[in-house]
């Protein structure tokens, strides 16, 4: 039976989805601290236990990386250090996984959610050329949002990190604007889009 003692184990944990639409989770473990991954089927759940451990386990796991599949479009990630739940991760996301050759239409080429210990969390994207990034904060719904637009671009790679209030839940929504209407030139009409919320990410703490 693994030993159950104080000692935060997890260095950082990440979850990330890449060009192909495929998602993994890597775990960054201290000096002689091992996983053991298992799925609640009940929940969907994919729960990373960390354990202290011997050395052969220690030197199998000092960094680890899991693919994850969406269930319904979902992934959810429950983190344990010593039988004990520290936080939980969850996405939801479309069931797109790209063949070999093919190219995404999406503005989002590829992201991670990285927590780095305590509140603090960090965000990576890449988009794709002649997009428009913005950032907002929905202080009514508690979401930080990541505007994506066809437009003038301003960076195809970005990188922001995040503070989590120890009393709420992390929400970070990627705001998609999907031209359904060009702006009519001389007619004085503006254009018009579709917004869609994909993917979202967000980190709770057991009891919120």
């Amino acid at each position: 039976m693994p030993e159950n003692n104080d000692q935060s184990l997890l260095k950082s944990y990440k979850l990330s989805r890449d060009a192909n639409g495929r998602y993994a989770i890597d775990v960054d473990l201290v000096e002689g601290a091992y996983t053991e991954t298992y799925k609640d089927e009940a929940t969907q759940t994919n729960n990373i236990y960390a354990y202290q451990g011997d050395a052969n386990n220690a030197q199998r796991n000092a960094s680890k990386n899991n693919l994850l599949t969406l269930e319904d479009n979902k992934i959810k990630v429950g983190v344990f250090e010593n039988n004990v739940q520290k936080n939980s991760i969850w996405v939801e996301d479309e069931n797109i996984v790209l063949g070999r050759g093919q190219i995404s239409p999406d503005f989002l080429e590829s992201y991670s959610i990285e927590h780095m210990g305590g509140d603090e969390y960090v965000l990576d994207f890449n988009v794709r050329n002649n997009v428009s990034v913005s950032f907002e904060y929905n202080a009514d719904e508690n979401i930080y949002e990541v505007h994506l637009m066809e437009g003038n671009s301003n960076g195809v790679q970005f990188s922001k990190i995040y503070n989590k209030s120890p009393n709420l839940p992390l929400r970070i929504d990627f705001v998609n604007y999907i031209l359904i209407k060009p702006e009519a030139n001389g007619r004085g009409a503006s254009a018009e889009y579709a917004l869609t919320r994909v993917p979202r990410v967000g980190s709770d703490q057991p009891g919120l």
